[in-house]
This record gives C-alpha cells, sequence and structure tokens, in this order.
C-alpha cells in the first residue's frame, strides 16, 4: 500500500510559507474503550462520481474500499428514513 502525507500551509516565523505533515486518520481519531457510534455514509451521484470518491476517502485513510457496497443506479426516486432521534447533514459538492 502507498503512504500519501498531507501537507498544510503554515507560516513560518519569517513569514514564508511552509508545508508541515498532517496526521494520519488514525492518529486523530479516539481509539481505547470508547463507545463506538455507527455512521451511515450514503454518496449520490453518477457511478463515476461516486467511484471517485469512494477512492478519494480511500487514499485519506477513512474508509476501505472493499467496506463499500457495490454501486447501484437508482431508477426510482429514494426514499431516506432515518430512525427515531437519528440526525442528518447534507454537503452538496460538484466535482
Amino acid at each position: 500500500m502507498k503512504t500519501i502525507c498531507f501537507t498544510s500551509d503554515r507560516p513560518s516565523a519569517a513569514g514564508q510559507i511552509t508545508l508541515a505533515p498532517l496526521p494520519m486518520l488514525s492518529q486523530i481519531t479516539p481509539v481505547g474503550n470508547a463507545a463506538r457510534e455507527p455512521l451511515r455514509h450514503i454518496l449520490l451521484g453518477s457511478p463515476a462520481a461516486v467511484r471517485q470518491t469512494i477512492h478519494l476517502l480511500h487514499r485519506l485513510h477513512y474508509a476501505e474500499t472493499l467496506l463499500w457496497s457495490p454501486i447501484m443506479t437508482t431508477e426510482e426516486p429514494l426514499i431516506i428514513t432515518p430512525a427515531q432521534g437519528e440526525a442528518m447533514s447534507l454537503l452538496r459538492k460538484y466535482l
């Protein structure tokens, strides 16, 4: 597996911008005995955009590509019904 290092622009004391590595997701995700809460991710878009996003999330070390369900096309409107007390947030992004 190829390791990817992410960088962030941070100004130095002299006002110059230097590149500093960002922590891996595993370094900022709490571990231990904390209760794990399930979170459902739904990607809606063209098959190519969904596939591209799955691979991006894999490169960011967020989720393995094999954990996603097979890509399905929807011919009819999709109704999402959250369970009682669940919350939802939507982000619309154009690739």
